[in-house]
């Protein structure tokens, strides 16, 4: 049972994990205000629409899950009550934290462990469509954390913490044996009676859903990128352009912060008294720095803040106002005050290179051939759907005309289909899809365009029992089988307790660290597994629904760890976010008594 169980490589690792709640990570939704009800509901200023539920259940199976529309909704609920229990609360996330959450998040880094702003761009794009969007969620996602650490300040005894590394890391000393359904196919007696009856109580089991086959024409802007052609006219033209903008520099710069509006005006006469020294003495630039610097991650290094391209690096660290002025300046240049949200700066720019021609050719190719490509993919969306609409009884007409390809689905596609996008799934069931069959209008989905037409369209359906005879036949045995592997299991679980001999082909005993195992378990059986005691020298029996089999588990004896452990202040961080945990529930459970909630005109499900 426990082999293929891959184990920590330090126990310290189990214990600095993050807080395992559901809608942490989830894929945050932006909600947004709405002065009509078009919405599922509304909580308090937030809104829960169901494109909100349409885009999470497309986050959660691009990563591999498939979660019902109910547990999404629901887990937005949830997000919904936190984010306007954090409003009441005061907590806001400003744009500097946003900032600096990118700059450390080292999905962003580059192989050096450095923010590198194309990467970021590059997954921005790919996963949010835009910019704006992930800022949005960013800043919700932070809130949501500002609320976590809020609600979770307090403190854990060492005995709560002893608990919890006993629980999670202690070793329990275990064997198992499988009791598999399959052995007992041959003692299930099959007849027709059986089956109609099986039938009978499980006809849901057997309704044909309804469903669609489609054909459809698919692109984006990176399947036009190779098809554009660029002139030496042009890229000399963009090099003239952006020149000053280009290649890499080095910045420095003096931070004279302004931490409210009343020493604004003196921290500004403070930052034009030395950027006036330094426009006749611009060598001193780096003394004084070191004097006068307010930022003390550069201060001491003459106020270098490193090398940078203008792609957003600089911004993200700094401000969008600070980067644009860098790249004004010429190689050793220095500027005026220039005025940030952090208050007030002079920079310094040196190491001016790779802004000639040459060094810059292949990438200002890719540039003028990626913008070529966006105009050329919204002007072929647009012509695409004044053909297709003008020649609405098939897709092929309008694809030869420019050159795509029309796909068919082929098989048949329902509702609850993971392989297409909710919003195309929206429109291909809508009542006048499935009855004209004629072509969609363009769905742009995350950077894509589909175009879609219903081929042939079948309604729900009960299939009668002869036609499905032989699945409910395999159904009923398999039904059968782990009924009678379950009593038969059981019965050795109640013999096993009693001090009963059985004879059971047992597992070698494997030392098993409950929290490596919780993941890879249902709740139940990691419930069951862990109720297992060994009480005065005696193993402990449990029997866990592990699918596809049951299994009998003899836990024979638990290493628990003592005071002197040094996980012991891990363990109350962990034990602390433990208890943050129950806090947050406790808090949406407040904020449903407080908030008031209210139905729009949407419904979750879009066949309703």
């Amino acid at each position: 049972m426990f082999h293929a169980i891959e184990k920590f490589r330090r126990p310290a690792q189990v214990l600095l994990g993050l807080i395992a709640v559901s809608f942490v990570g989830f894929g945050l939704v932006g909600f947004q205000l709405s002065n009509n009800k078009d919405y599922i509901v509304r909580v308090g200023n937030q809104v829960i629409t169901r494109q909100d539920v349409d885009r999470a259940m497309d986050n959660m199976q691009q990563a591999g899950g498939a979660p019902s529309r109910e547990t999404v909704f629901q887990t937005l609920l949830d997000q919904a009550y936190l984010m306007e229990g954090a409003q009441r609360l005061g907590i806001v996330v400003s744009d500097t934290q946003i900032k600096q959450s990118i700059v450390d998040n080292p999905i962003f880094h580059d192989a050096s462990g450095k923010f590198d702003s194309a990467l970021f761009q590059s997954i921005i794009q790919r996963t949010y469509g835009n910019e704006e969007f992930f800022m949005r969620e960013e800043r919700q996602r932070l809130t949501v954390l500002s609320l976590l650490n809020t609600l979770g300040h307090g403190a854990t005894s060492d005995a709560q913490a002893l608990q919890v590394i006993n629980a999670q890391l202690a070793p329990r000393y275990a064997r198992s044996v499988p009791i598999v359904a399959d052995a007992f196919a041959s003692k299930v007696a099959v007849n027709d009676a059986a089956l109609q009856k099986y039938y009978d109580e499980h006809k849901k089991e057997y309704v044909l859903p309804e469903a669609v086959k489609f054909e459809y024409v698919l692109f984006s802007p990176e399947d036009l990128i190779a098809k554009q052609t660029v002139s030496d006219e042009e890229i000399q033209q963009a090099f003239a352009q952006s020149k000053n903008t280009m290649g890499k520099r080095r910045v420095a710069h003096i931070l004279f912060e302004a931490t409210d509006d009343a020493s604004r005006a003196k921290v500004k006469e403070e930052a034009e008294k030395v950027a006036a020294e330094l426009k006749n003495n611009p060598e001193k630039f780096a003394q004084l720095a070191k004097q006068y610097s307010k930022d003390s991650g550069s201060k001491d290094k003459g106020g270098d803040l490193g090398e940078f391209s203008k792609d957003g690096e600089l911004a993200a660290l700094t401000s969008e106002t600070l980067e644009s002025t860098a790249f004004t300046l010429a190689s050793g240049q220095v500027s005026g005050v220039v005025e940030s949200e952090f208050g007030f700066h002079i920079l310094r720019v040196s190491d001016v290179s790779g802004n000639d021609l040459a060094s810059q050719k292949e990438k200002l190719l890719a540039q003028i051939k990626e913008k070529k490509a966006n105009t050329a993919y919204n002007k072929l969306r647009d012509d695409f759907a004044d053909a297709s609409f003008n020649q609405a009884e098939a897709l092929k007409p309008s694809a030869d005309k420019f050159g795509l390809t029309v796909q068919n689905s082929n098989d048949w596609v329902t509702r609850k289909s993971n392989d297409v996008p909710a919003a195309v799934l929206e429109v291909l069931f809508s009542e006048d899809m499935k009855t004209k069959k004629h072509n969609s209008d363009a769905i742009v989905v995350q950077g894509k365009t589909w175009f879609v037409r219903v081929l042939e369209a079948r309604a729900e359906a009960n299939q009668a029992f002869d036609a499905v005879k032989d699945k409910v036949k395999t159904d009923f045995v398999a039904n059968e089988s782990q009924r009678l592997a379950k009593a038969e299991a059981e019965k050795m679980l109640a013999d096993l307790r009693a001090g009963k001999k059985v004879e059971l082909a047992w597992s070698p005993v494997q030392a098993v660290v409950p929290q490596q195992i919780q993941a890879a378990m249902p709740a139940d059986a990691y419930a069951q597994f862990m109720a297992a005691v060994p009480k005065n020298g005696q193993p402990a029996f449990a029997l866990l629904n592990m699918q596809p089999a049951l299994q009998l588990v003899e836990v024979q004896k638990i290493e628990a760890f003592g005071s002197d452990n040094p996980l012991l202040p891990q363990a109350k961080k962990f034990a602390l976010q433990n208890n943050s945990n129950n806090l947050i529930e406790a808090f949406i459970d407040g904020m449903r008594g407080q908030i008031k909630t209210k139905q729009g005109l949407q419904t979750l499900n879009h066949e309703e």
